[in-house]
């Protein structure tokens, strides 16, 4: 089923906080939506980390039509406020970036995040008779970042 933007959004935001719960994490939820994150999650050792949350129900379309060797291709944008700029580190610590087709999480660390969009690629893809995978696949399922103290 398909949502608007905003209600999106707030779905996949919801679907964040219940995986955060499962994985013994505290996440809450700031008042209003005027903020550049949309959680700050408790980690290990009482570590606070600010969370942008994204997600995506559909492959980019122009993989289905003119790449079809790159099917299974999805676009977050890594981007905020009114006039879209990427994400600035100052403001986050992590890009939460959920597949719902494939209920799958890419947790990003903010620095490492290149371009305002981020390709994900939940299933390796053969080009040139190799397999590739996209630059963020090591952050698949990797919520091994709460873990950590950040530095």
């Amino acid at each position: 089923m398909a949502f608007p933007a905003k209600e999106a959004g707030t779905l996949y935001e919801q679907v964040f906080i219940v995986e955060a719960l499962r994985r013994g994490l505290q996440p809450h939820l700031p008042i209003g939506d005027y903020l550049p994150h949309d959680l700050v999650v408790y980690g290990s050792g009482s570590v606070c980390y600010r969370v942008q949350v994204k997600g995506t129900s559909c492959e980019a379309k122009e993989v289905r039509t003119h790449h079809p060797s790159m099917r299974g291709r999805f676009r977050v944008t890594a981007a905020s406020g009114r006039n879209k700029k990427i994400v600035d580190c100052s403001e986050i610590d992590i890009l939460a970036a959920y597949i719902a087709p494939w209920d799958l999480w890419y947790i990003i660390p903010c620095e490492n995040i290149k371009s305002m969009c981020v390709w994900l690629y939940p299933q390796p893809h053969v080009r040139k008779g190799k397999y590739k995978t996209g630059q963020y696949e090591t952050y698949k399922n990797d919520w091994s970042i709460f873990e950590n103290k950040k530095g």
